[in-house]
């Protein structure tokens, strides 16, 4: 009987060492969630601001072209429907901007109820773009499988399943127990040893469909884990595939915000020359703030991406060249 206590305090032990791996698991992928919600809120915000101030900006110039057209009417220069024209992009551009200022607002707010902060935060990390190809899709899936924090939790589920199945086969087995004594004296002591057998032919309990229910568990687990390592290195993959489209896409924008800048040149020295109207420059300062506004969404998304794709404890080291994003 104290070899059978002793058995099931070893399968007791063991199941509670692998509660605890699952907690630790549970544990991590918290704080990986928690650090990828910082990274956003914190980088979201600082974009969100660039993204303010170039409506700002958009705004502004807009409204002088505005009282310009104003002042064309009056003088009999442009129609009244151009004049209606160029109200209506004002009016746009305005709205625009106090969206992306109310944006702006509101991550400055995230960003400070995350970090637990009374007032307003002012990030000292610069946005910044990754200038060279990141490591290779396959550096990336396997940091994921050796650290996802997920694989954790279903190794120590598995685990735990090990050790009930061993738990309901070890009491199919015959225990048995060796004994001995003697008395503490010198000359001819009394000495008695023995060795006793245990073994259960009839239990009321149906031990057969324990073990196969207890055997299912460890299987279940064991489907889980392949099942889990294939959905990680499928996201893994659509991740890293999305952040060098991003990061692409962030450097092919140069010639776009080139081209939106050379447009709105033309368009000014137009207007002077009378080949174009105030309605087609408005256009062209409004496409060139959305442009600039869309070039500096990729470096955000970069990072998250990143982040995503290894769920590591840390960013991969050996971090590739890095420049901070022109304002």
């Amino acid at each position: 009987m104290a070899a059978l206590r002793r058995r099931r305090d070893r399968c007791g032990a063991r199941l509670r060492v692998g509660a605890t791996r699952e907690a630790q698991a549970d544990a991590e992928q918290a704080g990986h969630e928690v650090d990828t919600l910082l990274v956003q809120r914190y980088f979201g915000a600082q974009l969100a601001q660039r993204a303010a101030t170039l409506r700002a900006q958009a705004e502004r110039t807009i409204a002088q072209h505005d009282a310009a057209a104003q002042k064309m009417l009056a003088a009999g220069v442009i129609s009244r429907v151009e004049r209606l024209q160029a109200g209506a992009a004002y009016e746009e551009a305005r709205r625009n901007a106090r969206k992306a200022e109310d944006d702006a607002a509101l991550a400055a707010i995230a960003l400070a109820r995350t970090v637990r902060a009374e007032g307003s935060v002012a990030p000292q990390t610069p946005l910044f773009l990754i200038s060279t190809p990141v490591e290779p899709l396959g550096y990336f899936i396997d940091s994921a499988l050796t650290r996802h924090p997920g694989l954790g939790k279903v190794a120590a589920k598995k685990s735990q399943a090990e050790q009930l199945h061993e738990g309901e086969e070890a009491l199919r087995r015959p225990q048995v127990i060796a004994f001995g004594t003697r008395e503490i004296k010198s000359g001819n002591a009394d000495w008695v040893a023995g060795i006793g057998v245990r073994w259960t032919l009839y239990d009321s309990i149906d031990r057969d469909a324990l073990s196969a229910s207890s055997l299912k568990q460890v299987e279940q687990a064991e489907r889980t884990d392949a099942q889990a390592r294939s959905d990680i290195s499928l996201l893994v993959e659509r991740n890293w595939r999305a952040l060098e489209n991003a990061r692409r896409q962030y450097f092919e924008m140069k010639v776009s915000i080139e081209l939106a800048q050379e447009v709105v040149k033309l368009r000014t020295s137009g207007l002077r020359e009378g080949t174009s109207t105030t309605l087609d420059l408005i256009d062209a300062e409004t496409n060139q703030a959305k442009v600039l506004t869309d070039a500096r969404k990729p470096p955000t998304t970069t990072c998250r991406r990143l982040r995503n794709c290894s769920k590591a404890r840390a960013f991969p080291t050996g971090f590739p060249t890095t420049s901070h994003v022109p304002t």
